[in-house]
Order: C-alpha cells, then sequence, then structure tokens
C-alpha cells in the first residue's frame, strides 16, 4: 500500500506532462502551418483547373479526329496496338474513343489517366462505357455517348465526361421531297409521285454505314439477349462495315444507339440532288438518278463516285469509299448492299447499287431497290424483282445505317 502511494505522484505528473505534450504539438502544428486548410484548397482548386483543361482538350480531340495533333503523334503506335495495316478513312476517327484510348497509352506527356470502368466482366477491358437509354437508368440521357472517367495523376481526384456519339451524323435540311425513281411522263392516278416533307422535324442521319468497331461496342455494353451468338470482329475489319446481322438484330442495334433503322424515303431525300437548294416547296421534284449531277443522262464510270464490280481490281473497298451526296451521306450507290426500312413498300428495302455488279448494271440508280428477307445472305434470301443477275456468290454482305428524329 505505503508503494502504491509513493507511485500515484509520478503517475499523475506523467499523464499531465503527457496530456501538455500532445496539446503543445497541436498548438504547435497550428503555428507553424496556420494556412493548412487554405492551401488544401488552393491545392484541390489547381486540381479541378487541370482536370477542366484536359477536359476540354479530349472535347477537342474528340471533334477533330484524324485532323488532330495528337493522332500524327500516335499514329503508328495506335495501328500496331489493334492490328490496323490497311487503310481507311481516317475521318472515322472523328467521335471515335479508339483515339482517345491511343492518345493516352501512348502519349506520355499527359498529366491524367482514363478509369476503367468496373464491368463485372474481366474480358471488357476498355477505358470508356457507352450510355444510352437502354443501359442507364439516368432519366432523359440525351444524347447518347461515350463515358470516361478522367483522374487527376497528382491528386486522384476524379471526373466523369460523356462524349456525345453526334460528329458523324448529318441533318436532312427542311424541305420537300420525293421518295423513288421519278416517274416518267404524267402521273395517272393509279401511279403518281410519292411527296413528302419534314417541316417541324430534324431529322439526323449517320454519314456512313454502321462499322464492326460500333457493333463490338454494343456487344460489350448492351443487353447480352440481343447480342447472343454475334462475334466480335477486330484488326482491319476495325472500321469496314457490319456486314453480318441480320435485320432483327440491325434494328436492335440502331436502337440500343437510340436511333432507328436508316428509312428508305428519307435516304432518297438525303441522296436525290434537289434542282434548287434555295427553293424548299417545289411543285415538282425533278431528280437524277446519280447523285452527283442534276441530269440524268450523266452517267460517269468512275470509282470515285461510284464503286462497280470495276473498281475492285484498282483499289480495295472501305467505308466511304466514294464521294458524298448533297446533304453529306456517304457510299450512296456502289460498294455493298444496304438495306433501309421502307415503310411505304416494305418488299423493297435494299438498295442493291453495288460491286457485285459492273458499270452497266441497271441497279446503278437512285431511289431503285431489290428486297431482302432480312434472315441470311445467300442468293435466296434477296429478290431482284425479275432482273436475275448473273452472279456466283455464296453470301452477300449487306451493310446498314440508323437515323433518328430529334425534338
Amino acid at each position: 500500500m505505503k508503494d502504491f502511494k509513493r507511485y500515484i505522484l509520478p503517475l499523475f505528473t506523467l499523464s499531465i506532462c503527457a496530456v501538455l505534450s500532445v496539446g503543445g504539438w497541436f498548438l504547435y502544428s497550428k503555428i507553424q502551418n496556420p494556412y493548412s486548410k487554405t492551401e488544401q484548397f488552393v491545392q484541390d482548386k489547381e486540381a479541378i483547373n487541370r482536370l477542366l483543361q484536359n477536359s476540354s482538350e479530349i472535347h477537342r480531340i474528340w471533334n477533330e479526329g484524324e485532323d488532330s495533333r495528337e493522332w500524327n503523334l500516335v499514329k503508328q503506335e495506335c495501328l500496331k496496338h489493334f492490328n490496323i495495316t490497311s487503310t481507311f478513312d481516317e475521318s472515322l476517327l472523328r467521335c471515335n474513343p479508339i483515339l482517345l484510348q491511343c492518345n493516352y497509352l501512348f502519349n506520355p506527356k499527359l498529366n491524367y489517366r482514363f478509369v476503367k470502368p468496373e464491368m463485372g466482366n474481366d474480358q471488357n477491358q476498355k477505358m470508356y462505357r457507352y450510355l444510352t437509354k437502354s443501359n442507364t437508368s439516368h432519366v432523359g440521357l440525351e444524347p447518347s455517348g461515350y463515358l470516361f472517367t478522367v483522374e487527376d495523376k497528382q491528386s486522384h481526384k476524379q471526373l466523369s465526361l460523356l462524349l456525345a456519339d453526334q460528329c458523324q451524323e448529318v441533318f436532312l435540311q427542311n424541305r420537300v421531297y420525293a421518295y423513288g425513281e421519278e416517274i416518267s411522263g404524267k402521273p395517272s392516278e393509279d401511279i403518281e409521285d410519292y411527296r413528302f416533307d419534314n417541316f417541324n422535324q430534324n431529322i439526323y442521319i449517320d454519314r456512313h454505314l454502321v462499322m464492326n468497331s460500333e457493333v463490338n461496342d454494343w456487344i460489350d455494353f448492351g443487353n447480352p439477349n440481343f447480342t447472343k451468338g454475334i462475334r466480335k470482329i477486330e484488326a482491319d475489319e476495325l472500321f469496314m462495315p457490319a456486314t453480318r446481322l441480320n435485320y432483327s438484330q440491325m434494328e436492335n442495334f440502331c436502337s440500343f444507339k437510340g436511333k432507328q433503322m436508316m428509312q428508305a424515303h428519307y435516304f432518297d431525300a438525303a441522296t436525290f440532288l434537289p434542282m434548287d437548294l434555295s427553293v424548299v416547296s417545289p411543285k415538282k421534284n425533278n431528280r437524277s438518278p446519280y447523285y452527283w449531277t442534276k441530269k440524268k443522262s450523266e452517267f460517269k464510270e468512275d470509282c470515285s463516285l461510284l464503286y462497280a464490280q470495276e473498281c475492285v481490281r484498282k483499289k480495295a473497298f472501305h467505308i466511304n469509299s466514294t464521294s458524298p451526296s448533297w446533304s453529306g451521306i456517304m457510299d450512296s450507290l456502289g460498294g455493298i448492299f444496304e438495306v433501309f426500312r421502307n415503310p411505304i413498300d416494305p418488299e423493297s428495302n435494299l438498295k442493291a447499287s453495288s460491286y457485285y455488279f459492273n458499270f452497266k448494271s441497271p441497279w446503278h440508280k437512285l431511289g431503285f431497290r431489290a428486297g431482302w428477307d432480312g434472315e441470311d445472305f445467300e442468293l435466296r434470301h434477296f429478290d431482284f424483282k425479275g432482273i436475275n443477275p448473273k452472279l456466283t456468290v455464296d453470301n452477300f454482305k449487306v451493310g446498314f445505317r440508323c437515323m433518328r428524329e430529334s425534338k
């Protein structure tokens, strides 16, 4: 007991010293660093400014595509990374996540990184997600786009960046149009020119055919019930048109993108060259069967205008092989088959003008369509309206594009 009393005072003294030491250290740290909160605020502000600046740069690269200085910097390593050895139209890099990924992988000067999304599937190692109304709970998501998470390397602060998937679209001018081939002579009661307008409508049409790289994104981010059995296509085929989907799958793809299948009459509107662009409500829609001229007799055997059978020996086919139509639509004639939804004449849903036919073929005309049942690609699934081609093709290639109407 006496020993215990003897130790009370030293223990009490040590306790007091400990409290004073901790308090003194705390007070000392405050005196030594009175601006810690201010400095943290400054650092946070600098990090946010870096993120905003990088966001602006990412937007610039996204829109400039092949014209950006970054593409020239990383081009060779990018092509090697994706095993691309054949040439393609590099304008397809605009609004394309491949360029942003390559810039991140091969540009050593970046002070940010992309955070890979948690997908629940280890095979999906892309640095982005594709967000659309069909795969997100965000109400009123408009438009669909690519979601990147940008992280500042220094502070580890993050910023979510949604990049709109729109710069590969063309706007269809509001005016009066006509469907199909022009009727020669005076229209009868049974046969008349089908005319329509898109006033009070905002129609946006895909500039080019849907690519394999886009279908790959659908496989990664879409409903697996709709993509079951569809395999990814990589390397040199990334920028080639998707040609192995049946009609139902094509519709589901466009729906995933927040769009719909291209309709035949809108395709005619975007490809028939108006006689006078300044007159939006002409009394009659005179039209040439060739998108590059107003003259019905001015056909040209030119592979830069129409990629026909003879062109295969001269240059390889790729998306955007020919000149654009007046509205900006690519591959209006020639190339591969293209299917549409045709609410006016459902049995005539196929642009047959293609490299399966030579320049002399009657199929090389705008508004003149064959039919496809949408199920498979053998000859028996196609209807050439009595103009039976002599072909030895086992399987035809059928491409498609999407469109959307915006309020």
